[in-house]
């Protein structure tokens, strides 16, 4: 452990303002600022609120013992005390502390999945509900247009299918249960394969895909599906992004004294300063807006992030130099 010593109360306060503790031993009797006084004052500070403090002094009254549970402690070992005792102790708080800490993630990604859902479904259901309305409306509709607003509703549906899927396949890659392959991978035909089966959705919005790869095979060592869900997601991403009738390029290089590199370039909007803070977060979600209605977890960056550092590799995202775009 890392100790971080303070010789008063207001010192300590000044400490744990400079660098948060991830627990503080705590004397009772010192000049100034007693230790009941000082741990009030820490559990004022909203940052400090679950930080456990045990208390470690001479004094062993029980009323001791009680205003100090009182006012904030977690435990209270007497002096002189037993070396082996206090660190068994430190560390069952700092266990229970980090137990809390990942159950409160849990709690607030659960809830930020369940506000994703609710905002990416309640369009399409208003859209369903609407053809619904619209097919009640007609007491003998014309086969024409109930075909039309039939195939509304199957086409709003498929996206509704296809938001709940991508959230959950994405929520199951970000928990990184499953084991890495290593295998040697040619990287351009990667690129190619993965490019190939989005040709569809870019040509949709009139997107051209260019591709700048080297003629030399770039042979990197690599997770085959890890590697094609992060050129999956980077790639649609940018087509996601990018308006009509621009362009997209795909590049890789290979420099001697570098790792290979991959780069994907679009004309779109650009990336905000707060973008560029939350740009790997989970469930960041990006000041553009997909320009084809797309859907948009704010998953798919984070889990990218996720796989790119477990194959030992670093991504960035910046704005382009040479004109719009990120």
């Amino acid at each position: 452990y890392e100790v971080v010593p303070a010789s008063s109360g207001p010192q300590a306060l000044e400490r744990i303002a400079s660098q948060l503790p991830d627990l503080i031993l705590m004397d009772v009797l010192m000049p100034g600022m007693d230790g009941f006084a000082l741990c009030e004052r820490v559990r004022l500070l909203p940052e400090c609120a679950a930080i456990p403090v045990i208390f470690l002094s001479a004094a062993d009254e029980s009323e001791f013992i009680v205003r100090a549970l009182e006012s904030g402690g977690v435990d209270y070992i007497t002096k002189p005390f037993r070396k082996a005792e206090l660190i068994a102790r430190v560390r069952t708080h700092l266990a229970l502390k980090t137990s809390r800490d990942k159950l409160a993630q849990l709690l607030c990604e659960k809830d930020e999945l369940m506000a994703v859902l609710a905002h990416d479904l309640k369009n399409p259901l208003t859209a369903i509900s609407l053809g619904v309305q619209t097919l009640q409306s007609k007491t003998d509709p014309d086969p024409a247009f109930l075909a039309k607003v039939t195939g509304n509703i199957e086409s709003t549906v498929n996206q509704m299918r296809t938001t709940i899927e991508t959230l959950l396949s994405e929520k199951a890659a970000e928990r990184a249960e499953f084991p890495l392959t290593y295998q040697p991978i040619n990287l351009q035909a990667a690129i190619k394969d993965a490019a190939a089966a989005l040709r569809s959705a870019a040509a949709a919005k009139q997107i051209k895909l260019e591709m700048e790869v080297p003629l030399a095979s770039i042979i990197v060592l690599a997770d085959a599906h890890a590697l094609r869900h992060i050129l999956d997601n980077l790639f649609s991403n940018a087509i996601k992004f990018s308006p009509h009738g621009s362009t997209v390029i795909l590049t890789a290089k290979e420099n001697a004294d570098e790792m290979p590199a991959v780069t994907v370039a679009d004309q779109g909007p650009g990336l905000t300063p707060a973008d560029m803070e939350g740009l790997f977060q989970k469930y960041s979600r990006l000041s553009a807006r997909p320009t084809g209605g797309e859907s948009s977890t704010g998953l798919g960056l984070a889990i990218v992030k996720m796989l790119v550092e477990r194959m030992s590799g670093t991504i960035k995202g910046e704005n382009r130099p040479d004109g719009p775009g990120a």
